[in-house]
């Protein structure tokens, strides 16, 4: 390869590199949150549908929305689509440390449509301590969107302008998430553990559906909360 067609591979490669970092950044911290006082997490896992390890599906729900961009950026390397994969993977951030800290509130979560109490874990509670750290989640993600931005694009307004919608679009979508999983998430009731439960199945027996829309899990509200989120990122721009 001669130097100048090395050169414009070299530099897309690098691109793609500051493309993995947003990445890695979720996962890795979203990993170790999971880890944060995991003793006192143990006892939400007759409500919790998804544990700590995450299956292919939760990875495609916080993850699907970014490769989609990603592949897309291959081909139009504008900076709306680094945008865009920033606000994908701002929405999973503040999402999961909102679940993950939030659930170590002291205080019972509110319903964020009724706003009456709510059992610590289900889906669709907001607290002071999981929206603080459903903020910090989106500004994380934001501020390494920033960063790449000026890196790949030499523009400091834009970055600055950009990386704005990235942390408001990313805390959105987190309010979006909570929204759905109050309002459509299926909710069941568990006769042998006597709780409501957000798992269809408990050792074998179907629980009964009590609320929500019965093939609209976790995954699902995590997936749609992620595209409303990015897709506004075009609306905007």
């Amino acid at each position: 390869m001669t130097y100048q067609g090395a050169t414009p591979y070299l530099f897309f490669n690098l691109r793609n590199f500051c493309f993995s970092i947003i990445m890695i950044a979720f996962f890795v911290s979203s990993s170790l949150l999971s880890k944060f006082k995991k003793i006192n997490k143990d006892k939400l896992e007759k409500i919790n549908e998804k544990g700590e390890n995450r299956d292919f599906m939760q990875v495609i729900a916080n993850g699907g929305v970014g490769l989609i961009v990603a592949i897309i950026y291959y081909f139009n390397q504008s900076s709306i689509y680094l945008l865009a994969y920033g606000v994908s993977f701002a929405v999973s951030t503040a999402d999961t440390w909102a679940s993950e800290i939030g659930v170590l509130s002291k205080r019972k979560p509110i319903n964020i449509l009724t706003l009456k109490p709510l059992e610590t874990g289900m889906s669709g509670g907001i607290s002071l301590l999981g929206t603080s750290f459903a903020l910090l989640g989106s500004s994380f993600i934001a501020s390494i969107h920033f960063i790449l931005n000026i890196f790949i694009y030499k523009d400091l307004k834009e970055g600055l302008i950009y990386s704005s919608y990235c942390f408001l679009l990313g805390f959105f979508g987190a309010i979006i998430d909570s929204l759905l999983g109050a309002s459509l998430q299926a909710q069941y009731y568990c006769d042998e553990l006597d709780t409501i439960t957000e798992k269809r199945v408990y050792k074998g027996k179907t629980n009964k559906l009590i609320k929500g829309i019965s093939f609209i899990n976790n995954d699902i509200v995590n997936l749609s909360s992620n595209i409303i989120s990015s897709l506004f990122t075009f609306l905007i721009i």
